[in-house]
């Protein structure tokens, strides 16, 4: 029994992609498309992201390689506005549209863009702290939870890994979206843009003189909860906690 369901884990990211051509996907059928995009309710309180940075001074691609490794321990100095906006700029930002395709700073499959990025900014300037939702194609933050105990239950939702981060970036899947074109290949393909995203953070945060760390193990149900995702057709596949060196 343990071999078969080790086989059936395994499955999900080895699929038969040949399949595809013989499965009736909800794009073949012209079924609505999911919406590329979260719109935060208009009662969220919305903070604009700067789009220039003069402060951050640039690194080479070979240097911020070679200074990568996962961090755990940070300074406790806070990070500056400018910094996360950065971050979220180089990792998580729309590029721009095209057929009403998503294309983004990271490959997603067939620019169906699976993924939203949530934060929880714990110690950045000009920031209070709480869970935003990062609104990927104005490069904006939206509010989205924000209680007296917010800190304490972040730390227990990531299993008591925030260790004085700056911030926790939050990765989430919209299945929906990829499944439209890509029906049962989905779980491998929002792993994999998932993988992206946080590949790109933790470089970016070398240029900013920080480091990350990528977070797989946390509770599903508190942090999707946290985030108010439903944790059914949307829910968080990947964390990382990111801090001054």
């Amino acid at each position: 029994m343990l071999k078969k369901k080790i086989k059936t884990n395994r499955n999900a990211i080895k699929p038969m992609w040949t399949d595809l051509y013989n499965i009736k996907t909800a794009k073949s059928q012209k079924l609505e498309k999911p919406k590329a995009f979260i719109e935060p309710d208009s009662q969220n309180k919305i903070i604009k992201l700067v789009k220039k940075f003069s402060g951050i001074k640039q690194k080479t691609l070979t240097e911020c390689i070679a200074s990568r490794r996962s961090l755990r321990s940070y300074s406790e100095k806070a990070m500056s506005f400018e910094e996360l906006s950065y971050l979220l700029w180089e990792t998580s930002r729309v590029d721009h549209m095209k057929d009403d395709r998503a294309y983004k700073t990271i490959p997603t499959a067939g620019a169906t863009n699976s993924g939203e990025t949530y934060i929880y900014a714990n110690n950045v300037e000009e920031v209070d702290n709480g869970v935003y939702l990062y609104v990927q194609n104005k490069h904006e933050l939206a509010l989205i939870n924000q209680t007296e105990n917010i800190s304490n239950d972040i730390n227990q939702a990531i299993l008591r890994q925030l260790r004085d981060a700056s911030v926790v970036f939050f990765f989430t899947a919209v299945a929906p979206r990829v499944e439209y074109k890509y029906d049962f290949v989905g779980p491998k393909l929002i792993a994999i843009e998932a993988g992206h995203s946080c590949q790109n953070l933790s470089l970016a945060a070398e240029v900013i003189d920080a480091g990350a760390c990528a977070i797989a193990a946390y509770n599903q149900e508190k942090v999707d909860d946290l985030l108010k995702i439903d944790g059914e057709d949307h829910f968080t596949v990947y964390c990382a906690t990111v801090g001054k060196k």
